[in-house]
């Protein structure tokens, strides 16, 4: 098998517009992003054509990420870190972290580094982090925004003090960096301007990537006790039907999560809330996450769906939100330019959009219903809850160092709130949904 992971000495380094790049190098890439992060999987599915998975220790467990990476392995896999190679939950070293994932899943790393304002010193950088936890396999170098010229001095240093090989570079060049605009790849307008970035891209990387090298590090054992956690729930669910939100304003959804209710025999129909007149012929609902306040209008001006959805509630249809999803099915959403559109008005409080993240409500979380821990998941979210006019929270989010609030929504058969939940560590909360 051949398989690396792409992990940086800090968030902001460059890793994902280093790892588009790489994975355009190479055919029939399985892509892979570590943590709960929706937006690079999008990338990386763009640029190899194939679905990327997450892999996350708190959402998935340890039996989950290894069942993951090898269900979905194909020529090559290619795992995005996520941060620093070492940043996770806490201070150890056992802390769900990128590295944490290299040494779960037997992956060399490949450390993207930054070249500029420093000479000797890069190797410091470097043998730092190979020596703060030696069973981390960091076996090449990569460096960012730098000329030929001083990517052969950086080499000559850190592979004297280091013993690491430099495997290549990426000039400075903002026309090759992947932009935050692109969040989601949701602007049809910005499509061609990836496209265009995805191919320059390639063309830059196959002169400055010593990609024989880089194939070499890729070796990778075969897998050991690698088992489907899943297996005795095979069709457990057989000839239930989910309508899933899919478009551009609801995009958000952990590919596992989608496989595993097929693997439950779930059948998954996809429709539109801003297109379609109606929701499909199915028992439950689901909204993923997205971005509905970019779609405001639309959504609120498609008063059919809306109506069928709430009929779909009135007759105890099941509905289930997350994020976005949520606050399509609140009463509304006021814009950051205070304009306040009505949605479903099924739970029944108002959004409002903020310019910043919700820092207050971030991070991973376990979900409680009452003292029982139903599933684990995360919050990340540039809104907040600004009128509640009936209170019907049921759970309690409770974040790793103990702060905890009320989330979740429950009404009627609709549950709703803004945690992400990924199911593979979660089967209880699943089968609440589902039930």
């Amino acid at each position: 098998m051949k398989g690396f992971m792409i992990a940086g000495v800090s968030s902001g380094i460059g890793k994902t517009t280093v790892s588009m790049g790489l994975m355009s190098l190479f055919e029939n890439v399985s892509p892979f992003k570590v943590g709960p992060d929706y937006i690079d999987p999008g990338f990386h599915q763009f640029v190899t054509g194939n679905k990327s998975y997450n892999l996350d220790l708190f959402m998935m467990g340890e039996k989950g990420v290894k069942y993951s990476f090898y269900k979905h392995h194909k020529n090559i896999s290619i795992v995005e870190g996520v941060m620093g190679l070492y940043d996770g939950v806490d201070h150890s070293l056992d802390n769900n972290s990128s590295a944490h994932i290299s040494r779960v899943l037997g992956l060399p790393v490949i450390l993207v580094v930054d070249g500029g304002g420093k000479s000797t010193s890069i190797a410091a950088q470097v043998l730092g982090y190979k020596m703060l936890d030696s069973r981390v396999n960091i076996a090449g170098v990569i460096l960012n925004k730098v000329s030929e010229a001083m990517f052969k001095h950086y080499k000559e240093a850190i592979e004297k003090y280091t013993g690491i090989n430099c495997i290549g570079y990426l000039p400075k060049d903002e026309t090759l960096s992947v932009s935050s605009r692109h969040l989601g790849l949701l602007q049809a307008e910005e499509i061609d301007d990836l496209k265009d970035k995805s191919q320059k891209l390639k063309k830059v990387l196959e002169k400055t990537i010593d990609v024989e090298k880089l194939l070499e590090i890729a070796e990778i054992g075969e897998p050991e006790d690698v088992i489907n956690p899943f297996e005795e729930m095979k069709d457990r669910y057989s000839g239930l039907k989910i309508g899933v939100a899919r478009d551009r304003a609801f995009s958000f959804y952990y590919n596992d999560n989608l496989e595993l209710l097929e693997h439950l025999g779930v059948e998954l129909i996809p429709f539109s809330p801003i297109t379609d007149k109606e929701i499909p012929d199915v028992d439950i609902l689901y909204f993923g996450g997205g971005y509905p306040e970019n779609y405001a209008q639309e959504l609120s001006e498609n008063k059919s769906m809306i109506e069928s959805i709430r009929t779909f509630y009135r007759r105890e249809g099941k509905i289930y939100g997350e994020c976005g999803g949520f606050m399509y099915l609140t009463s509304g959403i006021k814009l950051l330019n205070e304009k306040y559109i009505p949605m479903c008005d099924i739970i029944k409080c108002s959004i409002e959009m903020k310019d910043r993240l919700d820092i207050s409500r971030f991070g991973y979380i376990n979900v409680y219903e009452d003292e029982k821990e139903l599933g684990k998941g995360h919050e990340f979210h540039y809104s907040k809850i600004f009128k509640i006019e009936h209170e019907s929270r049921e759970y309690r989010a409770v974040k790793p160092n103990g702060k905890e609030w009320a989330c979740i929504f429950k009404e009627k058969k609709c549950k709703a709130g803004y945690p992400h939940i990924h199911f593979f560590n979660s089967l209880d909360y699943l089968k609440e949904i589902l039930d």
